[in-house]
């Protein structure tokens, strides 16, 4: 092996839950799942280049928690000696797939399954121990396509900020087949409603399903770009499983036509890093001023229905009311607390380079990470490693949306992050 040459493989695993566990994503969802549309997988991407190696876990998961991760670090650098700062999750924030990874998190009815994680825990272990095995001289490339017609900013779809970019990471054995493909393209993956009780990945496991057809033994990984203030909202037909395929089509085509242009490489340097961060929290109205605040909310919903409003701006108002009555919990639940513990991480896969963000930032702080970046191909993955909430940006702080009364966070935490991780990308 010479210097700077790339070893490289991947594996996918399936991690759906059993029937009858219940699912994360809505508060208005009443049962449990009653069945399975399309399988969970959770994908593994190894990379080693000398002593380095990384480590890339994507997940048909809402979000884990850190404790979870920390887990899954130790278990994998125990089996195969990828150092745990090497190793980022990421899950695609679908809202059809179990409750239980997350655990607590103040505010938020999330709950903690041991016995699924214990499962998960061993699962990714096997599946990071199949990949060592596996590894093979690889190259990598990297490219730039638009996907438009998915996500629209959910909050103001005329003129909200939208980041239509795919960034895509191929991964190829050296006849130039496809090992695997790493993509990123921020969007909430929830064509499907809180009424779905079927377990499925949505339309990023739609997607990877169509690739799959057309590359059979490649292994597609999809990480969560900017997505906390972007949906579809706006753009999706109706809520069923035939708009899921035709959006994981949609994202299908656009990768297709990317990976077609990408050019590989065999050298490619790996790199990671890790840091602790602590999100201070925002100092709350007052009890009265809460409940207020909800209740004009409420008397502002009634009158767009009365008044037979468009759905786009009753589905707005509604959500500013869930994120009124989200901020009384809030309150309560952080009374004593002044700031949340997470961490930030940053993973350098030859040419692309990631920076996991935990929870959900919005597309300005995205398109700034990218801008600002000293490295042409810096692709940011929300709910890394993570879960701890939206990170809004102060215009959406202003205006009140429903993000911005749900966020525990002071009004610059987005701009917090934003200046952390560039810091740390300047020194990766």
């Amino acid at each position: 092996m010479t210097e700077g040459e790339i070893l490289a493989s991947a594996v996918q695993i399936d991690i759906t839950p059993p029937v009858g566990t219940p699912l994360e994503g809505y508060g208005a969802r009443v049962g449990v799942s009653q069945g399975v549309h399309d399988p969970l997988y959770a994908q593994v991407l190894l990379l080693k280049s000398g002593e380095d190696q990384v480590a890339l876990l994507s997940l048909d998961l809402l979000g884990v928690g850190l404790g979870f991760t920390h887990r899954v670090r130790e278990a994998i650098e125990d089996a195969i000696g990828v150092p745990a700062e090497g190793i980022l999750l990421a899950p695609s924030h679908i809202h059809s797939g179990p409750a239980g990874y997350i655990g607590e998190f103040p505010g938020f009815p999330f709950t903690k399954d041991p016995e699924l994680q214990n499962i998960a825990v061993r699962q990714l272990e096997g599946a990071a121990l199949w990949a060592s095995q596996e590894l093979q001289p690889a190259s990598l490339g990297v490219g730039k396509g638009l996907v438009e017609g998915i996500g629209r900013n959910r909050n103001d779809p005329e003129h909200g900020p939208m980041d239509d970019e795919l960034i895509l990471l191929r991964v190829d054995d050296l006849d130039g087949r496809p090992i695997a493909v790493v993509m990123n393209y921020g969007c909430h993956p929830t064509v499907l409603s809180h009424r779905n009780l079927l377990i499925s990945a949505d339309f990023p496991g739609a997607a990877r399903a169509t690739l799959n057809k057309i590359f059979p033994e490649t292994v597609f990984l999809f990480t969560n770009g900017a997505s906390g203030d972007v949906s579809t909202r706006f753009t999706r037909r109706e809520q069923t499983f035939n708009e899921v395929q035709r959006f994981g089509n949609m994202l299908a085509g656009e990768v297709l036509k990317v990976m077609s242009n990408v050019v590989t490489e065999r050298q490619g340097d790996l790199a990671s890093q890790v840091e602790q961060v602590k999100l201070p929290i925002r100092s709350f109205p007052s009890i009265d001023e809460a409940e207020s605040t909800l209740h004009q909310l409420e008397t502002q919903l009634q009158e767009l229905k009365d008044s037979r409003a468009s759905h786009g701006d009753i589905r707005i108002a509604t959500t500013r009311v869930q994120g009124a009555a989200i901020q009384v919990e809030l309150m309560k639940a952080l009374e004593d607390r002044k700031h949340i513990e997470t961490e930030l991480q940053v993973l350098k896969l030859g040419p692309m380079t990631l920076i996991g963000l935990p929870g959900e930032p919005f597309v300005r702080t995205v398109l700034e990470l990218k801008a600002r970046s000293s490295m042409p191909f810096t692709a940011v993955v929300s709910y890394a490693n993570d879960e701890v909430g939206y990170f809004p940006d102060i215009q959406s702080f202003q205006a009140g949306t429903y993000e911005a009364l749900s966020s525990p966070y002071q009004e610059d935490v987005a701009e917090m992050l934003a200046k952390h991780g560039l810091a740390m990308l300047e020194r990766s």
